[in-house]
């Protein structure tokens, strides 16, 4: 398998995933070119500096590619970045596309998100049968899901074959905004906790979610064309979903940070994140931490938002290869080498 996948192409190779990714496979011996808006950290890999919203960048890119998987997107909530996030997502993801069917690429995996399938209301283990939201609670949303489908619908058994990974909250080393942002508030005596604490939540460690990769594009090299990954969605989770504030807790506790003890209803945070976001399209500045209140954060705090991993392990074999106590402390001795302990200064 080490050499099914022969020359690989990283989009967001520079970011937190991308990062993992790039290295995993370098690791595996697989021959590497890193794309992204800045050059790869990775210094076995080819670097290539270049935009999705560019297309003569993105063709670039896919000269002499075999397999690519697509970590990158635009990540963002506030509606003044709205049209940004559909050119990088969409219109980039569809560049993306073009490029791979023109310079002949065999293999496509889309990194997705849960989020394409999330409208607000509670899934518990919800699975690949749930339709896209047709009213998701933000412009991210809906671009993953727009994008997944046009990566869906561009595969091809004669030529491109495509994939997509629903990620969950990916955590682990390299994150620099999910926990660290927690943490901040923590320091910052912001911290607050919503909703019963009755909602689970799905979190997945950043290993198993290079694991996915790897495996689903190697069973697009190695199975006959069309089949299974061939055209669907998986979601990637590990086994067992939480409470968002617990597990959040465990390590903030350990970094010697007291959990949030205030907490709001999840009604009354939900209208207040509406209002808040009105007023930021509106035109009102808010501070940055009053800006990430929104209604999808309450929702997908409040609500159950669960998935299982079931189809992706019948049809290429996902099974998270870490488990939730060995990441956690791999993930924390990396947040306080990076200075999130409570003496500490995160490191630049």
């Amino acid at each position: 398998m080490s050499t099914s996948l022969l020359n690989c192409l990283v989009t967001g190779a520079s970011g937190f995933l991308g990062q993992s990714l790039v290295a995993a496979l370098r690791q595996q011996g697989h021959r590497v070119r890193a794309f992204d808006l800045r050059p790869s950290p990775e210094p076995d890999s080819t670097a290539m500096v270049g935009d999705l919203r560019r297309a003569a960048d993105v063709a670039a890119a896919c000269q002499g590619i075999d397999t690519v998987f697509h970590t990158a997107s635009y990540v963002g909530w506030l509606p003044a970045d709205a049209a940004t996030i559909h050119d990088v997502n969409v219109n980039g993801t569809a560049n993306l596309i073009r490029a791979c069917q023109a310079a002949g690429v065999r293999r496509l995996v889309y990194t997705g998100s849960i989020d394409a399938v999330f409208e607000g209301r509670p899934i518990r283990l919800g699975d690949e049968t749930l339709p896209y939201a047709r009213r998701p609670l933000n412009t991210y949303s809906r671009t993953k899901g727009v994008a997944e489908q046009a990566v869906l619908a561009a595969n091809d058994p004669a030529g491109l074959q495509t994939c997509a990974l629903r990620t969950a909250g990916i955590f682990g080393p390299g994150d620099r905004h999910r926990l660290p942002s927690v943490i901040n508030l923590a320091r910052q005596g912001q911290a607050l906790r919503l909703g019963s604490g009755q909602a689970r939540f799905n979190h997945v460690y950043v290993g198993n979610v290079v694991h996915a990769h790897v495996l689903a594009a190697s069973a697009l090299a190695l199975r006959p064309a069309g089949a299974p990954p061939a055209g669907r969605a998986y979601f990637i989770v590990d086994d067992e979903p939480t409470n968002f504030y617990d597990f959040v807790g465990e390590f903030l506790q350990a970094l010697g940070y007291a959990p949030p003890t205030r907490s709001l209803p999840y009604r009354p945070a939900y209208l207040l994140a509406a209002l808040l976001e009105a007023a930021q399209r509106l035109g009102l500045k808010l501070p940055p931490t009053v800006q990430q209140f929104t209604r999808y954060t309450v929702a997908a705090t409040c609500v159950e938002f669960s998935f299982s991993h079931a189809r992706a392990t019948q049809d290429f074999g996902y099974e998270p290869q870490t488990g939730r106590a060995e990441a956690v402390a791999t993930t924390l001795a990396w947040l306080r080498a990076a200075g999130y302990g409570v003496d500490g200064n995160p490191a630049g």
